[in-house]
């Protein structure tokens, strides 16, 4: 019978490590984290919206609570952290765009100003208030759309919108 090598000494990776390091994030204190800051828990990127900063216990650290809301899926994620630790920050993006065309699978075709190149490879979140309004300005067809795209850890999405006349 053969036996199975396996060393408990050597550590098993954590969550954190199992970002992806093609991704855009770069490591940030915990203590230094404030409200509206962007921060990467559970792999996903989040805008924080509450943080709150507990006394040092009899043997402890002083740890803080964040409370955080995904910037794609509008979920909410709260985490405990002591202070010392890091956490990811993600790079997270803007860029504007023009309105061609949208689809009736949802895709949207878009002009970049700056170099003039189209991409059709961004769809339209199904159910949301910012969809239907844009859909709706579209359908009328008087002016043009400009739409502002948010990218952060490899996903894009269509956050907002405003008519260009």
């Amino acid at each position: 019978m053969t036996s199975l090598d396996f060393n408990f000494a050597e550590p098993i990776a954590s969550y954190n490590d199992s970002i992806d390091p093609s991704m855009d994030t770069s490591p940030q204190d915990v203590g230094s984290i404030k409200k509206s800051d962007f921060v990467v828990l559970n792999g996903r990127p989040l805008k924080v919206v509450e943080v709150t900063h507990s006394q040092p216990g009899k043997h402890g650290h002083t740890k803080v609570h964040m409370v955080g809301i995904d910037i794609f899926t509008d979920r909410r994620y709260e985490d405990v952290r002591p202070t010392g630790h890091m956490i990811q920050v993600p790079k997270v993006t803007r860029k504007d765009y023009i309105v061609i065309q949208i689809a009736a699978d949802g895709y949207v075709t878009l002009l970049d100003d700056d170099t003039c190149a189209t991409r059709s490879d961004i769809r339209l979140k199904q159910g949301s208030d910012v969809a239907r309004r844009m859909l709706d300005k579209y359908n009328e067809g008087n002016d043009q759309i400009k739409v502002t795209v948010l990218k952060a850890l490899g996903e894009e999405q269509i956050m907002a919108f405003k008519m260009v006349a």
